[in-house]
């Protein structure tokens, strides 16, 4: 991994850590709080779409183009978003969008 993709996962990882204090304050019931999530679960994904081609397959593989699909709706469709999908994508899938950036970390700059 290049010290580029290092920066990126750290900042998406930074993304990820100000949602889950957001989490912390309230429900997704929320208006604010949900604007405030899908804020940081985009701006996360889009930090991951900055990394390298070869370390974006090791951390995530075939599960990548239904997380850009998230992002895009996030970005491209936001008044049509299902709260939702959101709830659910939040409630199941971070913990392993999390855990796959971690990973590469775990791997280091040079590997």
């Amino acid at each position: 991994m290049t010290d580029k993709d290092q920066r990126n996962v750290e900042s998406a990882l930074h993304h990820l850590d100000v949602l889950k204090s957001y989490l912390e304050r309230g429900s997704m019931d929320d208006p604010v709080l949900f604007d405030a999530v899908c804020l940081r679960l985009g701006a996360s994904i889009e930090v991951a779409a900055k990394l390298s081609e070869e370390a974006r397959g090791r951390a995530f593989g075939t599960a990548w183009k239904a997380i850009w699909s998230t992002r895009n709706r996030i970005a491209h469709a936001y008044e049509y978003i299902d709260p939702q999908l959101i709830r659910s994508t939040v409630e199941n899938d971070l913990v392993a969008y999390e855990g796959a950036l971690r990973g590469l970390l775990r791997t280091g700059p040079d590997s």
